[in-house]
């Protein structure tokens, strides 16, 4: 039976308490890559073991073994939260499902931590926190959940994997770029970039020529991969900041700012990347290929991608500035769910149009003699063009990555002039040939040595030319000829991670030099500093000795033709960057895929309408699986059966397999078709479109249905008076006056203000929750119902006395007035107000809705 590996690199969005959701769909993935795995990976749980057998037997459909590889994962948020996960399990030879006594071991997990239980979740009362949420609890919770996969690994089941994860970075994170004229300008910019990995690249040792494997495996920290994962789900207000550790800063596992020293404060990486795609790509790109395979991108994010119902517009009238300014709030998440399939479209043609001209010349060169020849007398003819050109780009390339601030991507004055190049190429050149019309890809010094005098990035094209015309022939070719084929297409791959490692070691020094195209000496002496680096780390010795290695498996001609296409490709084209994109295909994975389990009942064409609203996770802001233990079962379960629909099909199963392997998973949840049926119904009857604020009084009344349910509703509405302090010392003390259960404020002004909105804060906490008890504000002196009538009382006893008398009965008459003036005013105002606090308790009621019956008769 035949080898193929469906390799797949995992991007996951963000999206809060969508987590469980995300959760499901790992688990399943897991699932898929250990069934379809060597015999040394963990195997099922008995609850599983069935849909495990139906996996297994789908990837070894046709007389082919086809095995699913996730080797590179990215998360941000919630994403980077069970990305964390699947990475540990797969780098320590483990399991997401490492035993548990009522079902899958992540589910519980996350049906646990995702409680918004007082004394956990949400800080005890007079907890000391900049936030709604605990990120403490939180962070030692996910520390644990890390390393208990960790524990539950076996070493011969580990595999190699690279995770990235996002955060943004708090304060002033920048950087100074410069522009044509000179002057310099500043750059925000608060992305940040982790990186973990298993894998054991090759790493050259330019004073020996030699490669060494780097045996490193940054994902055994299994506390600092938990702060890195903590940090990019700090989801602003309900979760605090984290602070960023040296550790965490050192590069790596920090790839990205390489500017900003450590110490800053992280929150969500939602904020500004929601899916790292270049760096993930790059990393496919460098992934070693000794066999058949396949590539995939699998993005899964927990939405439709299609506009909510806040952007729609009136009709034939000008919009209101609401309508208007709930539009404009949309058009973030617009932007970034655009630019994701932006990237992607952009990444994927760089994949494609980069390679596929070239390759069809490469490949047709290689069939067709008379092709080949024209190729070669062109290549002769252009080599003077390209060698000067390389000369431009290679003193490019080596000024852009020796500069840190970046200014030299928007500066002309990188541009070399004719007369520079002319200098440099009258100097010794070693990372381009002289422009002499040669196409020799090695050539022997005087001790017989092989060299290649072509360059880094050369050398990488042209292994890499080679190495995809070998990958799509073995996809082709017959069994007979396929192990002649790995035994060349592994020779071809081991070249290029060997060119791989010595680039690797030549940007570490670039990067350490000192190299600038302004001060004395220009382009010349930059050429000078790259010469001195090439002979150091003795690059052409290096590069020609691989090249011999992988010449004597598949032979002179192929080298040869892939250097002259590169020659003739890149001959105008100097100093495009280095391009390390791979071929791939890309699949979303997400909610709105129909449920083929239910086919044959009417909650079929519901759970098409409702699209990503199947799930929990996606009301109240992403909060909505926080609701309800069921609530995040019900979301689980989604999970797992998106991820069947989508990956069945990905692997050619039809809609009879998915269907069935559906209702495993149902039995293996404990559910029936009826009851996802049932829920269905419910959801698109509790969450309609419009709903609006309707869905957090969903979200309220389920919670209140239950005491323990009314204890977490009533500790979160606490939580929320505790931390609104952050709005500022003034509006944080008049919110907890107003709004607050407990202590008096000592401020009269505070005071007042309690009272004035004692009605509307009953009202407003016993929507919210059930059978809560208020401290009853004290009402301040002057709203005392008898306070008028005193007042004016005296004033008429006033002006009795001032009649009575004669020595100083002005002056009572005058102070009588004044108390009757008052007192009349203090009537009125005594009304008004009353008044207005009857309005507004009215107000309230009116637009928050009555517990639910369920709810009031518990």
């Amino acid at each position: 039976m035949s080898e193929h590996e469906i390799r797949i690199a995992l991007v996951l969005n963000g999206g809060v308490s969508l987590a469980v959701w995300m959760g499901g769909v790992t688990h399943e993935l897991d699932l898929i890559r250990r069934s379809s795995g060597s015999a040394s990976a963990p195997g099922p749980q008995p609850y599983d073991a069935v849909l495990a057998d139906r996996w297994r037997e789908l990837c070894q459909r046709g007389g082919e073994r086809r095995r699913v590889v996730v080797d590179v994962i990215a998360g941000t948020s919630a994403g980077g939260l069970n990305g964390s996960l699947l990475a540990t399990a797969i780098s320590n030879g483990s399991t997401l499902d490492p035993g548990g006594s009522d079902g899958p071991w992540l589910r519980q997990k996350w049906v646990g931590l995702g409680s918004l239980e007082v004394g956990k979740l949400v800080p005890s009362a007079g907890e000391k926190s900049t936030s709604v949420l605990d990120g403490n609890y939180f962070l030692e919770e996910l520390e644990n959940l890390i390393k208990g996969v960790a524990d539950a690994g076996e070493t011969a089941a580990e595999e190699p994997v690279t995770l990235f994860v996002t955060a943004s970075g708090l304060g002033v994170q920048q950087f100074e770029a410069r522009d044509a004229a000179g002057q310099r300008f500043v750059v925000p910019d608060h992305r940040y970039l982790f990186a973990f990995t298993s894998e054991n690249a090759a790493k050259y040792d330019g004073i020996d020529r030699s490669f060494a494997v780097k045996d490193t495996n940054g994902l055994k920290d299994t506390k600092l991969l938990a702060r890195a994962a903590r940090a990019s789900a700090s989801f602003p207000a309900a979760f605090g900041p984290v602070l960023e550790t040296p550790k965490l800063a050192s590069s790596p596992p920090r790839l990205q700012p390489t500017h900003a020293d450590s110490g800053a404060w992280l929150v969500d990486g939602g904020v500004l990347d929601n899916a790292p795609f270049g760096p993930v790509l790059d990393v496919v790109a460098r992934r070693p290929v000794a066999g058949r395979a396949s590539r995939y991108v699998l993005y899964v994010v927990p939405s439709a991608g299609i506009g909510s119902a806040s952007t729609a517009l009136p009709e034939a009238k000008e919009p209101s500035w609401r309508v208007a300014a709930l539009s404009a709030v949309q058009f973030p998440r617009e932007v970034d769910f655009r630019s994701d399939v932006e990237q992607l479209e952009r990444l994927l043609l760089e994949a494609d149009a980069s390679w596929s001209d070239t390759q069809r010349l490469f490949d047709r060169c290689m069939e067709q003699p008379d092709e080949r020849g024209r190729l070669k007398a062109a290549a002769k003819a252009l080599q003077p063009t390209y060698s000067r050109g390389r000369a431009a780009g290679g003193v490019w390339e080596a000024v852009t990555i020796a500069s840190h601030d970046q200014s030299t991507v928007l500066d002309a004055a990188t541009a070399l002039s004719e007369a520079e190049i002319d200098e440099i190429l009258a100097t010794k050149h070693p990372w381009v040939p002289d422009p002499d019309g040669s196409t020799a890809p090695l050539l022997n010094d005087a001790d017989g040595h092989p060299r290649w005098q072509w360059g880094t990035g050369s050398a990488e094209r042209v292994i890499r030319l080679i190495l995809r015309s070998l990958r799509s022939r073995i996809d082709v070719a017959p069994k007979k000829a396929r192990p002649e084929l790995e035994r060349r297409l592994k020779a071809t791959s081991d070249c290029l991670l060997k060119a791989q490692a010595i680039r690797d070691a030549l940007n570490e020094q670039l990067t350490l030099a000192d190299l600038d195209l302004r001060p004395a000496g220009g382009a010349e002496a930059v050429a000078v500093g790259l010469t001195d680096i090439f002979e150091d780390l003795q690059i052409q010795l290096a590069l020609g000795s691989a090249f011999a290695d992988v010449i004597s498996v598949i032979g002179w001609e192929l080298v040869e033709t892939a250097l002259e296409v590169e020659i003739v490709s890149r001959c105008t084209s100097s100093r495009t960057p280095q391009q390390r994109s791979a071929p791939f295909q890309f699949l979303r994975l997400g909610p709105d895929i129909a449920l083929t389990l239910l086919d044959d009942l009417p909650a079929g064409s519901i759970a098409d309408d409702l699209k990503d609203r199947i799930l929990y996770g996606s009301q109240v802001g992403h909060f909505g699986a926080f609701g309800a233990a069921d609530w995040r079962r019900w979301d689980w379960l989604m999970g797992r059966l998106h991820c069947v629909a989508h990956l069945g099909a990905m692997l050619g199963a039809d809609a009879d397999w998915i269907r069935e392997t559906q209702r495993q998973i149902l039995q293996a949840e404990g559910w029936t078709p009826q009851a996802v049926a049932d829920r269905i119904q419910r959801l698109a009857e509790d969450f309609p479109a419009d709903a609006g604020l309707g869905a957090l009084t969903t979200m309220r009344d389920e919670l209140n249905q239950s005491t323990e349910g009314r204890a977490t509703t009533k500790g979160l509405a606490d939580r929320m008076v505790d931390v609104s302090s952050g709005l500022g010392p003034q509006v944080g003390n008049a919110v907890k006056a107003m709004a607050g259960r407990k202590q008096q404020p000592a401020s009269w002004l505070l005071r007042t203000a309690r009272w004035f909105t004692e009605p509307a804060r009953q009202t407003v906490w016993g929507r919210v929750v059930r059978g809560v008890n208020l401290t009853p504000a004290h009402r301040p002196l002057l709203f005392e119902p008898w306070m008028p009538v005193v007042t004016i009382g005296v004033g008429v006893a006033l002006l009795i006395v001032a009649a009575q008398i004669s020595a100083g009965a002005v002056v009572l008459a005058v102070l009588s007035g004044v108390l009757l003036a008052s007192g009349v005013l203090l009537g009125a105002l005594t009304f008004y107000v009353r008044r207005a606090r009857r309005l507004m308790r009215a107000w309230i009621e009116k637009r928050m809705p009555e517990l639910s019956p369920a709810s009031r008769n518990r």
